[in-house]
């Protein structure tokens, strides 16, 4: 076995995954686009004749083996990057064709051979999307004809550009995505073009998304409710309440109310549960219920799975990261899920933390990011960002604990908690 081959395993271990969402008109979750690294020290040189990209490539083949992200995405799609040089290789069809969408640049086509390439593997069931057109020639539509999807980079085009450009491809009756949107006013020229999935930092960070409300789903609402009746126990309670993020929002907010008293600050949700208690609890499920009337469940809203996920890593990493503080978990976990709260309602932290009742440790991590939970979410957020440099550096505190490979592996669960609780949720 060659030393390439030892070091394998280690290197999966330090595999860094990113991902940023491509949403919909209304901002439902569509896919990701995922953003793997080849080492833990994100270089991107290897040894051999193999190009960077077809190693990054190989990572994600061992990343769907390893990790089985196959099984998080459910009804979502996977887009990954893919160059000539490893769609020309076997690898490429490792891959599970059902999630997987290939994406390729106009550049990669050069070689009249790739195109021919595709077009075989599109036989067999893959689907590509096509990024990097800047305007359609008549060498272009047989790209075109082969995509399913076409990503424009938005920030790359003047208005009239992308305009000229949307118009031309308005009769190839492919879905459009709009890359690297970072406002609505782009959002909102994108739509008007014809534009019907987007990706960006205006998504992704996430920024604030104007009009958003936290809804607790109908569902979540009538499982709770039928739960009480039953007397189930507090911790089957307090995971059904996990299950629905917009619902701790609102219990936390409650703890402000009349009879609860403003100076109560929750440290779990059980912790609410029992100052609130049971019967008041009920009362305040069932308004919210008839509230409702006939709104759209948002069991699927992308803040609502961003906060669920956001906490459910933090929890995941205060249990890896502090074994021996097993009370870390709860409050990280509502210090995930509070992080989103801003992005939804519009509002910044400081006049979100006026309005809900957290423990201190939860209000310094999100202010300050201070304290053992404040470190985790500062950990979080430079994860999410792909922030490799300032993730390693808040990592070699935990020494041998801390690792890229632990963090992939929470990931990799947070998400397949998430897809569950959607499952579930239909």
């Amino acid at each position: 076995m060659s030393d390439q081959e030892d070091q394998a395993p280690d290197q999966l271990r330090e595999m860094f995954i990113g991902r940023q969402p491509i949403l919909d008109k209304d901002q439902g979750l569509v896919g990701y686009e995922l953003l793997f690294r080849p080492t833990a020290d994100n270089s991107a040189h290897v040894d051999g004749a193999k190009a960077a990209t077809v190693a990054t490539a190989d990572v994600v083949c061992k990343a769907f083996a390893e990790l089985g992200l196959a099984n998080v995405f459910g009804q979502v799609r996977a887009f990954i990057n893919a160059d000539a040089d490893f769609l020309a290789t076997d690898l490429v069809e490792a891959l599970p064709k059902d999630i997987v969408v290939l994406e390729v640049d106009v550049a990669a086509f050069a070689s009249s051979s790739l195109l021919q390439r595709c077009q075989a593997l599109k036989g067999r069931g893959y689907a590509f999307s096509i990024s990097g057109l800047t305007e359609v020639g008549e060498p272009i539509w047989p790209l075109i004809e082969l995509a399913t999807w076409i990503k424009i980079n938005i920030d790359g085009l003047e208005g009239d550009q992308l305009q000229a450009l949307a118009r031309a491809l308005s009769t190839a009756r492919r879905a459009l995505i709009a890359a690297r949107v970072e406002s609505q006013a782009q959002m909102g020229l994108c739509r008007i073009l014809g534009f019907e999935l987007f990706q960006g930092y205006y998504f992704a960070k996430p920024v604030i998304v104007e009009g958003r409300k936290l809804d607790a789903s109908t569902r979540g609402l009538l499982n709770l409710i039928k739960m009480l009746a039953q007397d189930a126990d507090d911790a089957s309670l307090d995971a059904a309440f996990r299950a629905e993020p917009a619902l701790v929002i609102n219990l936390l907010h409650l703890t402000n109310s009349v009879g609860v008293g403003a100076r109560a600050r929750m440290t779990s949700v059980r912790h609410a549960i029992t100052v609130l208690g049971r019967r008041q609890l009920q009362r305040w499920l069932q308004l919210l219920l008839f509230s409702h009337g006939k709104n759209v469940d948002h069991a699927h809203n992308p803040l609502l799975q961003l906060a669920a996920l956001r906490g459910r890593l933090m929890e995941l990493l205060a249990e890896r990261l502090h074994p021996d503080q097993r009370d870390l978990g709860d409050p990280a976990f509502i210090t995930g899920l509070m992080s989103v709260v801003p992005a939804a309602l519009g509002m910044s932290m400081t006049d979100v933390l006026a309005q809900i009742a957290v423990g201190n440790d939860v209000r310094l991590a999100l202010t300050q990011k201070t304290g053992l939970i404040g470190k985790l979410f500062a950990l979080t957020q430079a994860y999410d960002d792909n922030d490799v440099a300032g993730t390693k550096a808040l990592l070699s505190s935990y020494g041998e604990a801390g690792s890229m490979g632990l963090l992939s592996e929470a990931l990799a669960e947070a998400l397949t908690w998430v897809q569950q609780l959607g499952i579930e949720a239909h």
